[in-house]
């Protein structure tokens, strides 16, 4: 039986945005508190979160590529497991023990979710259903690890969720993706649009976080706002008239890399921008450790991550990409620098920005010509 794709499949519906601006906001959350308590143990506990979530989303966006309905019923469980994501996430960061049981169920609801949307996909969406297997046990398997929080210590449950969530992962990008490829083969076009629209919500509402900072005792930064305007054009730029018109890759094992590569530039953005806003400077004003880590090496892994991306796109660009790389080199060594000796915050976010506006004079300067 071979199913034809339907006329949905190729444009990113409502749902899909509400979607959207509803994960960008959870993961923005989760940002603030890495960038307001950045040691060890709490960046990797924010890092494990995102990339948890980021994986629901995948998951859904695969599930309403290539099986989109939009019926009441498809609404109802998407909308209940915004309703868990935004629980789970304002419980996760709450100060109080209180809500620790709530965020527990929200967040397998998170998973349970997923799992109920993938089950209840017409069936004359699916050529074998067997395709559906995958992620309806995988997700149940997370959502009940998560529950065991409920009744085991803290710490054995955080350890079985994760490895859960480890050994799901890597099923889900080692062959689930390869047998949709194969069974169900993705509308490009959709996917193309829909990381564009994640990309352009979270960049947009990153760097307007930036840009409406104030100083608690000048009040607004001027310079912030230009700043936080020339990255975020910078970066629309790159991906926009860059990485967009490259296309989704179609063969299987690409499609791999340029999703993870997709998910690094997302995180990299959200860490960045947190990292401007949220962590403090020394006394005298001048870059600290971990705000050189965290703003420095999340714009040299995003740059790094859309050169992966013009490699591994349908028709990769291996000047431009090359190029980026070069970039984000440059950046790696800004930050390096600002470990070794005392560089001012502000000296050291600009030169960082200066190399994002000098990425985005690449694409202009090359990107026709190697696409």
């Amino acid at each position: 039986m071979t199913v034809e794709p339907t006329p949905t499949a190729s444009r990113v519906v409502w749902l899909e945005r509400l979607y959207d601006i509803v994960f960008v906001a959870c993961v923005g959350r989760f940002a603030n508190e890495l960038g307001t308590n950045p040691d060890a143990s709490h960046t990797v506990l924010v890092l494990g979160w995102l990339s948890g979530l980021w994986l629901a989303w995948l998951l859904v966006t695969v599930r309403l590529n290539r099986f989109p309905d939009e019926r009441w019923s498809t609404r109802a469980v998407v909308v209940l497991q915004l309703m868990c994501t935004t629980v789970a996430v304002a419980a996760a960061v709450s100060k109080s023990s209180r809500d620790d049981a709530a965020g527990i169920v929200a967040a397998a609801g998170i998973s349970l979710g997923v799992a109920a949307l993938y089950a209840i996909v017409p069936r004359s969406s699916v050529s074998d259903v067997r395709v559906l297997v995958l992620p309806v046990a995988g997700c149940v398997a997370v959502g009940l690890s998560t529950l065991t929080a409920l009744v085991l210590p803290r710490a054995t449950a955080a350890v079985l969720t994760s490895a859960v969530v480890l050994v799901f992962l890597v099923a889900v990008l080692g062959s689930y993706l390869t047998r949709v490829a194969r069974d169900q083969p993705v509308d490009a076009r959709h996917a193309a649009d829909r990381h564009a629209q994640l990309f352009l919500v979270l960049m947009g509402l990153s760097f307007l976080k930036v840009a409406f900072a104030a100083d608690s005792a000048t009040g607004v930064v001027f310079a912030a706002v230009l700043g936080a305007f020339l990255v975020g054009f910078s970066l629309w730029v790159i991906y926009i008239d860059g990485v967009l018109p490259l296309g989704f890759p179609s063969d299987a094992s690409r499609q791999r890399t340029w999703l993870v590569a997709q998910f690094a530039l997302a995180l990299a953005i959200t860490v960045a921008a947190a990292a401007v806003t949220a962590v403090p400077v020394t006394q005298s004003g001048a870059m600290t450790i971990e705000g050189a880590l965290l703003e420095g090496g999340a714009f040299a892994a995003g740059l790094l991550a859309v050169g992966v991306l013009a490699l591994s796109a349908e028709h990769p660009a291996v000047r431009l990409a090359f190029g980026w790389i070069a970039v984000a080199t440059l950046v790696a060594a800004i930050t390096m620098a600002g470990l070794i000796v005392v560089v001012p915050a502000k000296v050291f976010s600009w030169l960082v920005a200066g190399a994002v506006v000098l990425a985005a004079g690449i694409e202009v300067a090359l990107g026709k010509a190697s696409a």
